[in-house]
């Protein structure tokens, strides 16, 4: 769905440059909830609005389908930007308009439709998005999670083949919020709608994206499906992210654990093998029961994970393969 080649982004200010983009290559597969993370300042919302040109790129190529963006004309811009919807943090609607109204509005400046198929149009999206009942309300009438549902709807009204979503959940209350990515994620399964997100924090990575790309000082310094990325980050930035969710055994152990006796492995379960009493079959069948230190059982999307720091007084190389033969990562931990 979205290629893209040696992006490239300064801004002038002040006398000064500021780099936004760095040489950015990226790929998104059509269909894919796909997740851009970093911190403040990182260059992620400089980047997500590259995908529809809201910001043109200084140099290098954006192509959505195969069309590159960067070619295109003011009227070819227009019609790329009906096949991408666009949902913001602060919910961007029009106050002086309904719910029904503000879903309404895209559909009457594309000027494709009849009246009687707008109307039809927008009881779809209504519904879509549970809110029907709320049709002639007003934004000032609305919760944080109505307002981004409404938001989400007016982005949906053109049918586009692409979604963006600038730190959709970041207004909203942790409630809210996972009420917010799981309609995300059912209209990414329902509608097989692309859906590229840009967010600081890790739980929302977590919870529906099926890849991710890490980005740090306007570079990607680290890409890949989310389990990997998240469960064995590679680079400083990604490792502190995931240290700072709290929900992955942390491989910074320096005076937290105490005087441990032996060998601190680290176990990472994922899918079947998470349900499953490996440690205690290969502590009986080694002789040498293991301590569970730290770690957490959870879920990244659909796939079930765990992930422990055990401390063993035994071979640790034997402990090692015994785990691998039985689908479990084992890594020894220096402290």
């Amino acid at each position: 769905m979205i290629a893209l080649h040696h992006l490239n982004k300064t801004y002038e200010g002040d006398g000064r440059q500021v780099i936004a983009l760095r040489d950015i290559n990226l790929q998104i597969e059509t269909g894919e909830v796909f997740g851009i993370i970093g911190r403040s300042g990182a260059g992620k919302s400089t980047l997500l609005r590259t995908l529809n040109l809201l910001e043109r790129p200084d140099q290098g190529q954006v192509l959505i389908d195969g069309q590159d963006a960067t070619c295109l004309d003011t009227a070819g811009l227009r019609v790329l930007r009906r096949q991408v919807g666009m949902v913001f943090q602060h919910f961007n609607l029009l106050n002086h308009r309904s719910v029904a109204n503000n879903i309404r509005f895209p559909l009457e400046l594309a000027g494709a439709l009849s009246k009687t198929a707008i109307n039809t149009r927008v009881d779809e999206l209504l519904e879509l998005v549970g809110l029907h009942a709320q049709r002639e309300q007003y934004p000032s009438q609305l919760s944080g999670g109505q307002k981004q549902r409404v938001g989400i709807a007016r982005a949906l009204a053109n049918h586009p083949k692409l979604l963006l979503c600038d730190e959709a959940t970041s207004a909203l209350d942790p409630q809210t919020t996972q009420s917010i990515l799981q309609l995300l994620l059912d209209i990414n399964r329902r509608l097989g709608l692309t859906i590229v997100l840009i967010t600081h924090e890790m739980a929302v990575v977590r919870a529906i994206c099926d890849r991710v790309a890490v980005i740090e000082g306007g570079q990607i310094v680290e890409r890949g499906p989310v389990a990997d990325v998240f469960l064995h980050p590679q680079h400083e930035a990604t490792r502190n992210m995931v240290a700072e969710d709290g929900h992955a055994a942390t491989l910074d152990l320096a005076g937290k654990l105490g005087n441990v006796s032996g060998t601190l492995l680290r176990l990472t379960f994922v899918d079947a093998t998470t349900y499953e009493p490996v440690i205690a079959q290969i502590g009986q069948a080694l002789a040498a029961p293991m301590s569970i230190l730290q770690g957490s059982v959870g879920r990244i999307k659909d796939r079930p994970y765990g992930q422990l720091i055990v401390g063993f007084n035994g071979d640790a190389e034997l402990a090692k393969r015994a785990f691998e033969e039985r689908g479990v990562r084992c890594d020894v931990v220096t402290v």
